[in-house]
């Protein structure tokens, strides 16, 4: 059971995003594992006990990764937990004004400079208060309380960003998911993809600097290697960093690739929990 509920926390502070997702979230806050937690209940009885948890980006609990997991819900009919990682200090999304938006996209010198100087006083301070060793326990407990208190008997793990690690680690050694799906990964290297041990599967930027063409092509020949365990990658069109978790709206062409891995994550949930 969880820890208790908290009061609902779907208020316009705490829903603030950059550019956010249209629509209202319709899910709740709960307290579990320690955490603060959205969660969404599936309405398909027959996939209880398979549960998704959706790992955020930097941006953390806010109003898009609500409503992705309502949609993911939705086509898969499982319950979605969606964990504050940060225990309300995430990065806020107005971080990504200055960011390239479509590959090859050209910034200003002084968008660029805005950029650097963001990089430097803000999320290098916020990746020392969030790195492993603080934010991995929270992890594990949280997937371990999955099957304790809540009777989940199969997990997937999906990490966008800053979570694609953790989804990663769930997979691997760690033994804590079943399947997982990576959403434009950051803080990777060969090693995580050496030791996934469960399905794994990828929505890649077309550029991303965070999971580049290298290291991607890399990943592929090593689970290519590893002919027993089911893996898939999906390269989108016209995307760069970011464009899983936080889209332009306006976009049509990043909101279809957003469209191609929310579908990913639902096929994947469906074929392999």
């Amino acid at each position: 059971m969880a820890n208790g509920t908290t009061e609902d926390k779907l208020s316009a502070c705490c829903l603030t995003e950059y550019r956010p997702l249209p629509g209202t979230p319709r899910g709740r806050i709960i307290k579990f594992a320690g955490v603060d937690t959205y969660f969404i209940e599936g309405n398909d009885q027959k996939s209880k006990g398979k549960v998704i948890v959706l790992l955020t980006d930097v941006f953390g609990l806010v109003k898009n990764p609500r409503i992705i997991a309502d949609e993911v819900s939705e086509k898969t009919g499982m319950d979605v937990y969606v964990p504050d990682l940060f225990n309300g200090d995430a990065v806020h999304s107005s971080f990504m004004k200055d960011a390239p938006e479509a590959p090859g996209e050209k910034k200003s010198i002084g968008a660029k400079l805005s950029l650097v100087g963001k990089l430097l006083t803000q999320l290098g301070p916020w990746i020392i208060r969030h790195r492993q060793g603080v934010t991995l326990p929270i992890v594990e407990k949280f997937f371990k309380a999955l099957r304790a208190e809540r009777n989940a008997t199969r997990i997937q793990s999906v990490g966008y960003c800053f979570g694609g690690l953790y989804t990663l680690l769930a997979g691997g050694s760690l033994h804590l998911a079943d399947a997982i799906v990576g959403c434009h990964v950051s803080l990777t290297n060969k090693t995580h993809f050496e030791q996934l041990q469960v399905p794994a599967a990828f929505a890649c930027a077309q550029e991303d600097d965070q999971f580049p063409d290298s290291l991607r092509i890399e990943a592929q020949q090593i689970l290519a290697r590893k002919s027993e365990i089911p893996s898939k990658f999906v390269l989108c069109d016209g995307t760069v960093h970011g464009f899983a978790s936080r889209p332009n709206p306006d976009n049509p062409t990043i909101m279809a690739a957003f469209k191609q891995a929310n579908d990913l994550i639902a096929e994947w949930a469906t074929t392999h929990l």
